[in-house]
């Protein structure tokens, strides 16, 4: 009878040390759920580098959800390396030599293509890839795509995240 006294005393108190535990770290992180909201909305997004005359003209009337789910796009994309976009695969291999290959087929499209950018890539479990090029849509990569076909019959077209170039303002 005494040892489950004993145990339910000891039990009681992790149970409150757990939820005390659990309501610090509650208090503690929601001002930062908080302050990372800030800036991010659609107002905030469309004023941005505008003179205050031309921002004060832009009233927009919304759902404070839309703000929200705008949030969590920046954020999701802001998580990415990039942005979704299509590059044009010039080489996969994977034998023994794959890896030399190509080394060799992205050291000889840097010197046809030198204004291109070039990915060389490994997926698992042994394909060896080099990707070239940072294109946001399918047109733009069809673009270059044909003049890249002449000396690479074996290139195609892939989606891929690719770098995001800021565009001049």
């Amino acid at each position: 009878m005494i040892i489950a006294i004993i145990f339910r005393e000891k039990l009681l108190y992790i149970c409150t040390m757990r939820s005390s535990l659990l309501v610090t770290v509650l208090f503690l992180l929601l001002p930062l759920s908080m302050t990372a909201q800030e800036g991010l909305g659609v107002l905030e997004l469309m004023n941005e580098d505008r003179p205050r005359y031309v921002a004060e003209r832009l009233i927009i009337v919304q759902d404070p959800a839309i703000d929200s789910l705008i949030s969590r796009h920046i954020i999701a994309n802001a998580a990415k390396e990039g942005v979704d976009g299509w590059r044009i695969q010039i080489y996969r291999g994977g034998h023994r030599t794959a890896g030399d290959d190509s080394n060799k087929i992205r050291a000889r499209f840097m010197e046809d293509f030198p204004n291109m950018s070039t990915y060389r890539t490994f997926d698992r479990p042994n394909w060896f890839k080099v990707k070239v090029g940072d294109f946001r849509t399918r047109e733009d990569a069809a673009m270059v795509f044909f003049d890249i076909l002449e000396k690479y019959p074996e290139a195609y077209l892939i989606r891929d995240v690719v770098a995001f170039k800021n565009p001049v303002k």
